[in-house]
């Protein structure tokens, strides 16, 4: 008679195996968790690090580009929906105007990709590289693809080589203004595109969350999420 228990077991055991790795020696082992294996997040990236799909210059947009020109269609009987590329304000009146993740930088969900990718270079180290951006040829450690993410938000309030701050768009006083030019503003969401400030403009509970992306990309130790969660002090790697 087989045991379960021991039957239950060894099925984990193999799940593991094949969607969490494991490295180090006996003793100082660590797993990779995630809700999916490996496997399926080295399928996304590809897409996720497209500059014609996901990746824009200042950040990941929350609807794929691909769709302005390919709409997602919904037909069941009596509707017909579709969802398209919306980089900036809703083209529609529906949920008051707002986009609703259909398109525009948020920064939330590029903190939480950022904070991703972090884990997993953690974990792979230099020995897992993918083409970062895709298309370009050149291949980057999970690490180096975090912190180029980090820098294209960051670079949405800092003032580029053409002197503006793409945060404030086409708003001339708020570029060019003495008394309005240096006074920063955390936008709900930006511009797929250009980045351009949009939605409301006191979102200090989720844009403010570029201030650790700051801190962190300039060398300030700042526990990840992870590290808060474990107790562990920043930088310290176990």
């Amino acid at each position: 008679m087989i045991d379960r228990a021991e039957t239950v077991n060894k099925r984990a055991a193999e799940l593991l195996a094949g969607a969490h790795p494991v490295s180090g020696v006996p003793g100082e082992r660590r797993m990779l968790l995630g809700v999916v294996g490996v496997s399926r997040v080295l399928k996304l990236l590809p897409r996720l690090f497209d500059g014609a799909e996901f990746l824009s210059p200042y950040g990941l947009r929350a609807v794929s580009r691909w769709h302005a020109e390919h709409p997602f269609v919904l037909d069941v009987p009596g509707m017909h929906s579709e969802i398209d590329y919306e980089p900036a304000e809703s083209t529609t009146g529906m949920f008051g105007g707002n986009s609703n993740w259909r398109g525009p930088i948020w920064m939330p969900v590029n903190f939480l990709v950022v904070e991703a990718l972090t884990r997993y270079a953690r974990f792979f180290g230099d020995s897992l590289k993918v083409e970062y951006p895709t298309g370009s040829g050149h291949e980057r450690t999970l690490d180096e693809a975090a912190a180029d993410l980090r820098e294209r938000l960051i670079s949405l309030f800092v003032v580029g080589d053409d002197g503006r701050r793409p945060c404030f768009g086409w708003v001339e006083r708020f570029q060019h203004d003495p008394q309005w030019k240096d006074n920063v503003v955390f936008n709900e969401y930006f511009h797929g595109d250009n980045g351009a400030g949009l939605g409301a403009s006191h979102q200090t509970g989720w844009t403010g969350l570029v201030a650790e992306l700051i801190l962190r990309a300039r060398g300030v130790p700042v526990p990840t999420l992870g590290e808060l969660m474990t107790g562990h002090s920043p930088g310290t790697r176990t």
